[in-house]
């Protein structure tokens, strides 16, 4: 055999060798993914609608007193807010409503009066006709369209037969039974009320009026409002001094923050869940700031919320965001738009 054919042969020799290990390691390599398990990462997908959780009731019938104040503008979003209460209520609270209202048209008044058929039993609703307050309201300057919130200092007087009250904005939704925070103790503080993130978002302005140094600043949509206390120690004439002695202040809330001082209680975020602040800032921060754990997607957030507060943007608005929290507002809107 001369040379030349024997590289051929040993040219063959080599590429057989090459091709049975192919065919091996491909063997090997179907073998092992028969054997072996796919891992493939699993998560349950959140419902596309928010879902109301059921109550814990009590046995025995309990009264829980609750104040709206509103005009005829805001009349339909507080009608919304009124009706989820009432939906999402134990059968044995009874809720009794007093609606502070400035300019109310008879049809506005009929329609809010018509929430009562929702459960004749147990719903109660007083309309409480006010005219605008006697305040210096060039003072609120670049806040002057909060200034039918005003109303809110003025409580103590309007209900003096209330030793205590749940005041909510009209942009609410409320989604559990109200009793657990009715029946919380308010003994030596003017309001229980949830922190606000404006405290982290304007440290400077927070420093101007003077809280920085305790620490935080609630806001004042959601409160359980100690009414007795505030007449005994004559608040009402305090907040009116502060709005006549100080200039560009953001509405009621900030004059309440300055003169409640220390006499102020936190309560859950669960109380007054405000949107804006879950949608824009980073959950393991407002975990530690609010001192609560909180889950790691919102739409769980606000399912496990009593009350959920649409401060800010408006579910209404178009463009609003997340969209399940638009739905869940018209969820009920839809159900009272032709009262």
């Amino acid at each position: 055999m001369n040379s030349k054919k024997m590289c051929m042969l040993i040219v063959l020799l080599m590429l057989g060798i090459i091709a049975a290990s192919i065919f091996l390691y491909q063997e090997i390599a179907q073998n092992q993914s028969v054997t072996e398990p796919e891992i493939k990462k699993t998560e349950t997908p959140r419902p596309e609608k928010i879902r109301i959780q059921p109550n814990t009731c009590q046995d025995k019938p309990a009264s829980v007193d609750i104040v709206y104040i509103t005009d005829s503008r805001y009349t339909p979003p507080t009608m919304v807010s009124m009706s989820s209460a009432i939906k999402n209520k134990c059968q044995n609270t009874t809720y009794n409503f007093y609606i502070i209202a400035q300019n109310l048209t008879p049809q506005d008044e009929q329609a809010l009066n018509r929430l009562k058929n929702l459960a004749p039993e147990t719903v109660n609703i007083q309309i409480i006709p006010q005219t605008e307050p006697d305040l210096p309201y060039e003072n609120m300057q670049r806040f002057l369209q909060y200034k039918v919130g005003m109303h809110k200092i003025y409580l103590p007087q309007v209900l003096k037969n209330l030793n205590k009250v749940i005041y909510m904005d009209g942009d609410t939704l409320v989604l559990k039974d109200l009793r657990p925070l009715f029946e919380q103790e308010t003994t030596g503080v003017y309001a229980l009320a949830a922190k606000d993130g404006i405290f982290y978002r304007f440290p400077n302005e927070m420093a101007e009026i003077g809280l920085d140094k305790r620490g935080f600043y609630f806001n004042s949509g959601v409160m359980l409002y100690n009414l007795a206390l505030q007449r005994q120690e004559n608040v009402v004439e305090k907040l009116v001094e502060y709005i006549k002695t100080h200039t560009d202040f953001f509405g009621d809330q900030d004059v309440l923050n300055v003169v409640f001082a220390d006499k102020v209680k936190l309560m859950s975020y669960k109380y007054n869940c405000i949107s804006t602040f879950f949608e824009a800032d980073d959950l393991d921060f407002l975990s530690t700031y609010f001192g609560e754990p909180l889950s790691k997607d919102t739409f769980y957030i606000y399912e496990n919320a009593s009350i959920i507060h649409y401060a800010g943007d408006k579910p209404w608005q178009d463009n609003y965001k997340p969209s399940f929290l638009k739905e869940l507002w018209f969820r009920y809107y839809d159900e009272i738009k032709d009262y």
